[in-house]
């Protein structure tokens, strides 16, 4: 009982006065010093321990962090809408800035390119496949190295049925984070694989497209590209289906509102968008044959010309 009443005695105890001006005389010491070293950081914080500038707080605060809040709006909507309506004078300015990166070809002839990522996959690709021949439709496919390691009988099936294969580096990674070194040792590793099933111009060259994982590039790497013998492609059109699962229809209603002459598409052949690419393509390419496209391969919408 005694060492009870000790403890209630000694939490009714006055506390001591504090040095600090502007404090409650009611607050602990250790409240005190803890409220001014958070002052030291936060400049603002001062003006809480005095009701009278509570006015000036909010006169500094609110424009502060309005302005703040409005450029972080404006920044991500700007962003948001030039990702998702890719309006025309953008893709003219990349397309400008880097000539020797294909984003679209400039003509007034019906044709577009479809491009495929990320593939083969055995229950995937086999159905895309039996889509484009439905359609007569012929794509360029961006192969993953170690994709094709996995199913290498359906890149082969891919040449046989008259498509293009491109470079999409061994491994599903962001292109610009790896080391130079690395990303040329995947590039050629993808190369090797692939040289039996690169297309020929007249003269015999191979046609050779690369595209950076996860679509973002560096100089270097595109110098190491075309040391390599070659050529960068992006794509116009690109509806950022890899955010979605089961989007088709909206998709493909997407791509063609979007659709224009010289037009390079970007879907995915990957195990998320299995039943979404699928849907798109049934719902696109026969709109676009009807409008009197035709779906080529990116060599044959840039005109080369082909043994």
């Amino acid at each position: 009982m005694e060492r009870v009443a000790a403890l209630v005695a000694f939490h009714q105890r006055p506390l001591p006065p504090t040095s600090s001006p502007h404090a409650s005389s009611s607050l602990h010491p250790r409240i005190v010093a803890l409220r001014s070293a958070y002052s030291h950081f936060c400049p603002l914080f001062p003006l809480l321990q005095r009701p009278d500038r509570m006015d000036t707080m909010v006169k500094v605060a609110v424009p502060i962090l309005a302005t703040t809040a409005a450029a972080v709006f404006l920044g991500l909507f700007t962003v948001g809408i030039s990702l998702t309506v890719q309006p025309t004078w953008l893709r003219r300015w990349l397309q400008k800035r880097t000539p020797n990166v294909l984003y679209f070809k400039q003509t007034e002839e019906l044709l577009v390119s479809l491009t495929i990522d990320d593939g083969p996959h055995k229950d995937i690709t086999p159905e895309i496949l039996d889509i484009l021949k439905q359609n007569d439709c012929r794509a360029t496919w961006f192969i993953i190295g170690n994709n094709m390691d996995l199913y290498p009988g359906l890149v082969e099936q891919i040449h046989n049925e008259g498509h293009e294969v491109g470079n999409h580096t061994m491994f599903d990674v962001a292109s610009w984070r790896l080391p130079l070194d690395a990303f040329e040792e995947q590039l050629i590793e993808v190369d090797r694989r692939l040289s039996p099933f690169y297309r020929k111009d007249a003269n015999g060259n191979l046609i050779k497209w690369f595209r950076p994982g996860h679509g973002f590039y560096t100089k270097e790497l595109l110098a190491i590209a075309e040391a390599h013998g070659y050529r960068t492609a992006l794509a116009s059109l690109f509806p950022l289906d890899t955010l979605f699962t089961n989007q088709g229809k909206q998709i493909g209603e997407y791509l063609l509102r979007r659709m224009h002459p010289g037009a390079v598409i970007l879907l995915h052949d990957r195990e998320p968008q299995k039943l979404q690419t699928a849907e798109v393509l049934r719902i696109l390419l026969p709109q676009l044959r009807k409008r009197g496209y035709r779906v080529v391969p990116l060599s044959d919408l840039v005109g080369l010309t082909l043994s």
